[in-house]
């Protein structure tokens, strides 16, 4: 099935903004039973129901001018460029709709035309989130994947779902997804005194949990040996 068919709880709650205050003002536990809230962050399960989501803390310090190298380069749209096919996303839909071979009591209650015109708004609704996504032109993501490891584009062209694809990923990010709910938490310190001339910058990201971004971390300290990183998993409950 194309990597265009997204639903919409897989997604996490939208970001506030690029910035944010550190993770101890996040929800921590649900809301008292009896009153209406957000629900907490926690509690999200990631897009293909194998667990929950990790959150995560990437600390990143050094020179002042290379981590400020470092946060620009980190920038991008926080997107995989996977190509987009409407009509393959249309036929994933109706499939999943129809069913093999079921019947319309399976279908709970949907005829095959009912299908077709499923299939068909949720193309539409697909084709309008591309459009969208592809108007973010202004590097709104502070640690985009994708900008700092290039997926290579005879790897795109296979799409999200290809084996060859998610073999690459995990390979080279650990984790077959962009990361979710990116952050960059102000105020948050090094943990140590650090040199004059030095800063941190610590950014907080959700992967599914099974999925550390390890590979990825690797690439960045060869890629800029002059900084020091410290990727930590956070416990959100």
């Amino acid at each position: 099935m194309t990597g265009n068919l997204r639903f919409p709880w897989a997604d996490l709650p939208p970001v506030k903004g690029e910035e944010t205050a550190p993770d101890s003002a996040l929800p921590t536990a649900p809301a008292p039973r009896g009153r209406r809230g957000r629900r907490p962050l926690a509690a999200w399960r990631d897009a293909t129901g194998n667990g929950y989501w990790q959150w995560w803390h990437l600390l990143v310090h050094g020179p002042v001018a290379v981590v400020e190298g470092f946060a620009g380069a980190a920038r991008g749209r926080g997107l995989i460029p996977w190509p987009f096919d409407g009509e393959r996303v249309e036929e994933d839909m109706f499939a999943l709709a129809i069913g093999d071979g079921a019947s319309a009591h399976t279908r709970r209650g949907l005829s095959v035309e009912g299908c077709r015109i499923l299939a068909r708004q949720f193309r539409n609704a697909a084709e309008v989130r591309h459009s969208q996504n592809l108007m973010r032109m202004d590097h709104a993501c502070v640690l985009d994947f994708h900008a700092l490891v290039p997926i290579p584009p005879d790897i795109l062209r296979l799409g999200a779902t290809h084996p060859d694809a998610l073999s690459w990923l995990r390979r080279h990010w650990g984790t077959a997804e962009a990361p979710r709910n990116v952050q960059r938490l102000v105020g948050r310190k090094a943990g140590r005194r650090l040199p004059n001339g030095h800063k941190p910058v610590v950014y907080g990201f959700f992967t599914p949990r099974a999925e550390a971004p390890e590979p990825l971390v690797v690439a960045l300290r060869a890629r800029w040996p002059d900084l020091s990183f410290a990727l930590s998993p956070r416990d959100m409950t």
